[in-house]
Formats: structure tokens, C-alpha cells, sequence
């Protein structure tokens, strides 16, 4: 993970919003669709976001329910110091709190309303982390709150997977990645992330104590789920 981290903090946060704009009409829709799957939460909800990034799922809710309170962990100083430059020109510093590190290095007695972590975990190669994870996002919640969780995900042994992985390598193109990047696309989803099936996310949601784990969004091989909660 600390290789993920350092790469994070070697392409800076206007880098990483920068390249992260050719995708904003889907993060965009993602962003609209955690609206609604939260509407029901309190007027005065608590939001935990892990890998927080530089931010945007705060400023999406933020905007749409302006009671809500958040709190953001992320292990890159400079992802944090993009998202702290941005809640403060939304004027939302009031309503954040920042913290740099890790979620297993987080201690507070406070449970939350809903914790969202958008696109990290494909970057935990190890099987016991990513369980750990998912298991201390339920420990924080409260009974009955939503997990939020998108990540890179596909099945590569599957019908579907070489039209995907076309429209994926297209999606990047678009971005301004390179040709080695794109002929090497397929080797980087193998073998430098840490992709599960579909199957295996859900599996592994279940087995982390969350209710009926629902994908509600796909844009090519990245997928969202939602799910309450158990006890």
C-alpha cells in the first residue's frame, strides 16, 4: 500500500484532479446516484469517507444536504491537502474533519450514519487487509447505516471482458495515456491491482457483515455497490 501512497504523492493533487476531469461525466452520475441512495439517512448525518482523495464525494452530499457532518481519512498528505484546499473555497471547513493515515490506524469511540470509499480498494493486494477493511468500515457504522463502496472489478475470464477492456483502454485514450500504457493495460489490471470479480466483492461484503450488497453502478470495469449494515 505504501507504493500506492508514494505514487499518489509523486503525481500531486492538481495532477490527479487534472487527469481524474475526463472522467467527470461518470464520477459525476456516481456522485448524483449516493445522493439518493442516502436520502433516507438523518438530517444531521455523519459521514465517514475513507480514501477520501481530494474530495468530491463531500462536496457532492455536502451540497445536497447541508446538515450533514464528515470526516476523511487518507494515507497521501497531498490528496489531503487538495481536499482541504477545496472544503475550505466551498466554505465546508466547519463541517470536516481531515485526518492523514490509514482507516486501521483511525480509533474513535463515534459511529456514523454511512461510510463511503470510493475506488481503493483495487490498490489491496492482500486478502487479509481488504477484509479487515470492509470489517472495520461495519464496525464503525451504526445499525442499520449504508456502506458506499466503487472499485475497479471484472471477472477476465468472462464473455464480457474483451469489449470491456476495449471501451476501458478507449475511456484512457481519452485521458492522454500513452500507447505503452494502453498495450499494457490488460498486464496492469492483473497484475499490479488487485481486481476481484464481481462475485467476489459481493462474497466478500456478505461475509464482512453488510445486507444484500446491491450494485447500483457500472461504467465499463468500474463497479458500485451498496449495502446496509446487519446488525
Amino acid at each position: 500500500m505504501d507504493k500506492i501512497v508514494k505514487i499518489f504523492e509523486e503525481m500531486g493533487h492538481e495532477n490527479y484532479d487534472n487527469f481524474n476531469s475526463h472522467f467527470k461525466t461518470a464520477k459525476e452520475n456516481l456522485h448524483f446516484l449516493n445522493t439518493l441512495i442516502l436520502r433516507d439517512l438523518p438530517e444531521n448525518a455523519n459521514i465517514l469517507c475513507v480514501g477520501v482523495g481530494t474530495g468530491e464525494e463531500i462536496l457532492s452530499l455536502a451540497k445536497s444536504y447541508k446538515k450533514w457532518s464528515f470526516v476523511g481519512i487518507d494515507p497521501s498528505s497531498t490528496m489531503l491537502q487538495g481536499c482541504k484546499e477545496k472544503i475550505k473555497s466551498h466554505d465546508l471547513s466547519d463541517r470536516c474533519d481531515l485526518i492523514h493515515g490509514y482507516l486501521s490506524d483511525y480509533k474513535t469511540e463515534s459511529t456514523f450514519d454511512a461510510v463511503i470509499c470510493l475506488f481503493v480498494m483495487h490498490f489491496i493486494h492482500d486478502s487479509v487487509e481488504r477484509s479487515k477493511m470492509f470489517l472495520d468500515m461495519n464496525k464503525y457504522l451504526k445499525r442499520g447505516g449504508y456502506l458506499i463502496n466503487a472499485e475497479i472489478s471484472c471477472d477476465f475470464s468472462s464473455k464480457d471482458f474483451p469489449n470491456l477492456l476495449a471501451n476501458w483502454k478507449t475511456l484512457h485514450h481519452y485521458a492522454g495515456a500513452t500507447e505503452e500504457k494502453l498495450e499494457n493495460m490488460e498486464k496492469t489490471l492483473k497484475e499490479q491491482l488487485a481486481v476481484l470479480s464481481p462475485q467476489e466483492t459481493e462474497k466478500l461484503l456478505l461475509e464482512s457483515g453488510f445486507l444484500k450488497p446491491t450494485q447500483y453502478f457500472q461504467s465499463f470495469l468500474i463497479r458500485a455497490w451498496y449495502g446496509k449494515k446487519a446488525h
